[in-house]
């Protein structure tokens, strides 16, 4: 059930985002059922059998029908200090971007309470790499996300931002274009070991396979799922289009207290942790 009428969708694209130049973008692509979602292709190849560059993905989101919801696993905004537009900066102290503002307080406070032990000249924040939802995933739900310009995560950042621009305005971050983690929705809905192991474990295929068993009921394949439980990119292809089933059905909202942090430097969308 839709439980927000400005959310109601008929198709979820999950996409897990690559290197612009690179073959490991995969695309899930799953139709809106009254039971669930139903995934009816997946892969890391698309049109005339060509990686997902910027000009396949394009085109593949250029041809979905109205109401789909693209659900990308990158960061889809940018840190304050690359969004600042001043000639000068005025020092973090001093800065009236309301993410800083918010990291110089509460985001410090967070940073200390989680790591207690470091040390204390060593600086806990850097508004240049990193967004508040990043350090809130990190010190309130014991998730370690990529920080959107941490190391090796600029080139991945800079296609998302360009993507988001492409593809605009038939999707409109926050509305029909959304960013998700596949890990941390796998750490919320399956707990921390199992989003430990998903990847590179001996228990991997095992693991990916009981998680679609314990999706069943909201998530089914009209495709040969197997190859999904062998391949990275598809497989969390698949999470990120179940991300933002669950973010269209399930009335996920902003706290309060970040609706406008949200606004200027984007959101990673979560499930609510298991009971």
């Amino acid at each position: 059930m839709i439980a927000d009428a400005s959310r109601h969708f008929n198709r979820v694209v999950g996409i897990d985002l690559g290197g612009g130049k690179g073959k490991h973008t995969a695309v899930a692509i799953g139709e809106v059922t009254p039971t669930g979602l139903e995934i009816q292709h997946y892969g890391t190849r698309g049109a005339g059998g060509l990686p997902y560059y910027d000009h396949v993905l394009c085109d593949l989101l250029a041809a979905q029908p109205p109401r789909t919801l693209v659900a990308m696993g990158a960061p889809l905004g940018l840190p304050a200090c690359v969004r600042c537009t001043l000639a000068r900066c005025p020092g973090i102290s001093a800065c009236a971007d309301p993410a800083v503002k918010w990291m110089v307080g509460q985001g410090v406070a967070l940073e200390r309470t989680h790591r207690p032990r470091a040390p204390r000249n060593k600086p806990l924040i850097t508004p240049y790499t990193q967004r508040v939802c990043e350090i809130l995933l990190r010190c309130q739900k014991n998730i370690l996300p990529r920080e959107t310009l941490g190391q090796g995560m600029g080139p991945l950042t800079a296609r998302a931002h360009h993507l988001s621009k492409a593809v605009a305005p038939r999707y409109r971050l926050g509305e029909s274009l959304i960013e998700v983690y596949p890990k941390a929705t796998i750490h919320q809905l399956a707990g921390s070991e199992t989003a430990r192991h998903y990847k590179r474990h001996p228990s991997t295929w095992a693991l990916r396979a009981g998680l679609l068993e314990q999706w069943a009921g909201s998530l089914e394949f009209a495709t040969w799922r197997e190859e999904s439980l062998r391949c990275d990119h598809s497989f969390d292809a698949v999470v990120c289009a179940y991300t933002g089933y669950l973010w269209a059905t399930c009335g996920w909202i902003l706290p309060d207290d970040y609706s406008e942090i949200a606004a200027v430097e984007g959101w990673i969308w979560i499930p609510q942790a298991r009971a």
